[in-house]
């Protein structure tokens, strides 16, 4: 998916511990593919301001900046290790 994205923004690595599985994530497509498939708690505010920060990003709501901005929060609130 990195490769067509038109919502590139600064990666973010995440090693997700729960899962044992580290990744990286390059754009507004990627961020919700990862909270939506992949992320270990789905219960958090932070978790649901990410995805609706990442739907208003494919629809150019919101800047791919604002929506890594979300990501990181919603990752910090799940304690997945963020790397930036």
């Amino acid at each position: 998916m990195r490769s067509g994205s038109l919502h590139q923004f600064q990666p973010v690595g995440l090693a997700m511990h729960g899962i044992g599985r580290y990744s990286v994530v390059h754009s507004v497509e990627e961020a919700a593919e990862a909270l939506l498939k992949e992320w270990p708690d789905d219960g958090g505010e932070r978790f649901c301001e990410a995805v609706k920060a990442c739907l208003d990003g494919i629809h150019g709501l919101v800047t791919p900046g604002e929506v890594r901005k979300a990501f990181i929060n919603a990752a910090r609130e799940a304690r997945v290790m963020v790397i930036e």
